[in-house]
């Protein structure tokens, strides 16, 4: 009996130490994420609001907001192949990278290629990450972007329908030594938001096992063109709660909203 408590004992030990590491983990992981985006974008006349919800402890889903040396405002959003520590190893690199890119290119295809090839140099495990990573331009009102596997995001005008004009043009990076990606460009209207989404949004399972559909996230995001990017991060998430009802989360959930200013 003695023994069998003492194995209990040092089970539970282990356990705790391994619950502790990862609540370390996770702080240092949230912590890679940028801590006041609204700093990042003074005076450049973007909303952005954003989220991100692990479903483990930690996730390989992320997010950045960088702010050029030319005022232009560079978007990332990705999602890296996997859940758990191996993808929030990759996720920590695949940011790191992205964040050396931008001091040394000023344009979105310059960036995921230069990206890629570091991934690919030194992946033992062939992960990959998709990625949507676009430059804002607020003087010119125009968004240039690549869309490496990711789902497109919604672009929300006032008195349109949504529409999803980001096309995937690429495979996904860190997965082919070389990457074959076109840039798309689009011009902004004053009061245009572009929400941004992980495939945890759009493979969001309930109970009965029905997906997130494409259907619903337009539904939810229709009233939301021309307000706040709070308000359509919010109200996304909220929308993808009610599906999910009490079923646990099965991906790593990230939102990302952008309103240009209005004129």
């Amino acid at each position: 009996m003695r023994s069998l408590l003492k194995a209990k004992a040092y089970s539970d030990e282990i356990k705790e130490r391994i619950a502790a590491e990862l609540r370390i983990a996770r702080e240092i992981q949230m912590g890679l994420l940028p801590e006041d985006v609204a700093a990042v974008t003074q005076k450049s006349g973007l909303d952005i609001a954003c989220l991100i919800e692990p479903a483990m402890a930690i996730g390989g889903d992320f997010y950045d907001v960088i702010r050029l040396e030319d005022g232009r405002a560079l978007v990332v959003v990705g999602d890296v192949s996997g859940k758990g520590i191996p993808a929030a190893l990759f996720m920590a690199v695949t940011m790191t990278l992205i964040r050396t890119a931008a001091r040394q290119f000023s344009a979105p295809d310059e960036i995921a290629r230069q990206v890629n090839t570091a991934l690919s140099a030194n992946n033992p495990r062939g992960m990959y990450a998709t990625l949507f990573c676009c430059i804002i331009d607020t003087a010119k009102m125009t968004l240039s972007c690549v869309n490496a596997g990711h789902p497109s995001p919604v672009l929300l005008r006032p008195g349109e329908a949504p529409s999803l004009p980001f096309d995937s043009t690429s495979s996904p990076i860190g997965m082919f030594d070389t990457l074959s990606v076109e840039v798309q460009r689009v011009d902004l209207r004053p009061g245009d938001g572009v929400v941004m989404y992980s495939d945890g949004v759009s493979e969001a399972f309930d109970a009965a096992g029905e997906t997130f559909e494409l259907e619903d996230l337009i539904a939810c995001l229709a009233p939301a063109a021309g307000k706040s990017a709070a308000s359509m991060t919010s109200g996304l998430r909220e929308a993808v709660r009610t599906h999910v009802g009490s079923h646990p989360q099965s991906d790593d959930i990230t939102i990302l909203a952008l309103a240009c200013p209005l004129k």
